[in-house]
């Protein structure tokens, strides 16, 4: 049995999936991101894909592959707080020319990912790789 992997190596292992993915690695993009956002219910986990053009304008692309979802729940467990419930969305962006890649986890406010047709358009925004660019 092989040792549970560290955050970085787990990072790391989400990043290989996902350029993989046709979702992804289809077609022309600036930017993409993931976003993962953990429920109770009949929905425990829910990922919302987005490419974006050099103009910022967005269009659906959540990859397919099958290991990503099980991937970002032994991030989840990974990441742990003691004594915190684990986080309820992770965000991870893409930057295409330089390769970058950024991950942000939300313990408090994960309802503020929550991709509905009323939100769409506000989340994918908010989860576009420039603007995290310009405020890190």
């Amino acid at each position: 049995m092989e040792p549970p992997l560290d955050r970085n190596a787990l990072i790391a292992k989400i990043g290989r999936l996902l350029v993989a993915d046709p979702a992804v690695s289809d077609g022309l993009w600036h930017g993409y991101a993931l976003i993962v956002r953990y429920g109770d219910g009949a929905i425990a986990r829910r990922l919302s894909g987005f490419r974006y053009d050099s103009a910022g304008d967005h269009q659906a692309a959540t990859p397919a592959d099958d290991a990503i979802g099980p991937a970002f729940d032994d991030l989840r467990d990974a990441t742990r707080v003691p004594g915190k419930a684990p986080w309820g969305a992770c965000v991870l962006r893409l930057w295409r020319d330089s390769g970058r890649m950024t991950v942000e986890f939300e313990y408090d406010t994960p309802e503020q990912w929550d991709v509905t047709p009323a939100t769409l358009s506000r989340v994918a925004q908010q989860a576009r790789p420039e603007d995290a660019d310009r405020t890190a």
